[in-house]
């Protein structure tokens, strides 16, 4: 993970509890679908927590092209910039859907961790969970194939705030497009990858959703077998 960590209820309700101390100065409000939070070398100086809806960040090249590289949904966060005292943010956060945040400064979100022993540790839980995602984002990137990368971002999003649970598995609302910025490849390549599992009843497709079962998938990848498609680097 990018820039948050996993929902859970002990995590959301200590963080929120933090947020919510008025010494913070936070200011929780509600944002329209498309709202972004924080631009590409915008000023880095607050946090911001999602109490509902989903935020999505990108990494943006050179090129202006973007890179989707999180999904965030209730108890998760972005402005890690701002947190480590960066002057400009390295992402894009926008708001798909209507949300509510709370946008905290990081200056006061340091001076309250230092008297909230309990917010302190979920952090540096979530800090430490974010360093590990991070990792194997890079090393996927080095050492994975296309196809492999492409099964691993699907099982990484099935625990997001764009997929919904059923008792089949899951459905994941992501265009073709948004996959194909998430996996690092062209879309066309995606898609070619995304028939051959349909192929192979791994996956079915629908309009901007995807429908799997993320054990079925895991399974496919542990035998080994994770080159449905022609390997493209």
């Amino acid at each position: 993970m990018s820039d948050g960590t996993s929902s859970n209820f002990s995590v959301v309700s200590t963080v929120e509890k933090f947020l919510i101390d008025p010494q913070l100065g936070g200011r929780r409000y509600n944002v329209a679908a498309g709202t972004i939070l924080h631009e590409l070398g915008s000023k880095a100086s607050s946090i911001f927590f999602v109490h509902s809806g989903q935020v999505r960040l990108h990494q943006i090249g050179p090129d202006r092209s973007a890179r989707l590289v999180e999904i965030l949904g209730p108890g998760e966060w972005t402005g890690s910039s701002a947190l480590a005292g960066e002057a400009e943010n390295d992402t894009r956060a926008t708001a798909v859907v209507a949300s509510v945040v709370t946008e905290i400064s990081a200056e006061s979100m340091l001076d309250g961790l230092g008297r909230d022993h309990g917010a302190a540790v979920e952090m540096v839980k979530q800090l430490a969970k974010r360093v590990l995602a991070a990792r194997e984002d890079a090393a996927r990137l080095v050492f994975d194939d296309c196809n492999e990368r492409l099964i691993k971002t699907l099982l990484r999003f099935s625990t997001s705030a764009a997929a919904t649970q059923r008792e089949t598995g899951v459905v994941l609302r992501i265009t073709h497009q948004q996959l194909a910025q998430a996996v690092g490849v062209a879309r066309e390549t995606v898609s070619l990858a995304l028939t051959q599992l349909r192929h192979q009843n791994l996956l079915q497709t629908g309009r901007n959703q995807l429908i799997f079962d993320p054990e079925a998938l895991r399974r496919f990848q542990q035998n080994g077998r994770g080159t449905p498609a022609a390997q493209v680097a």
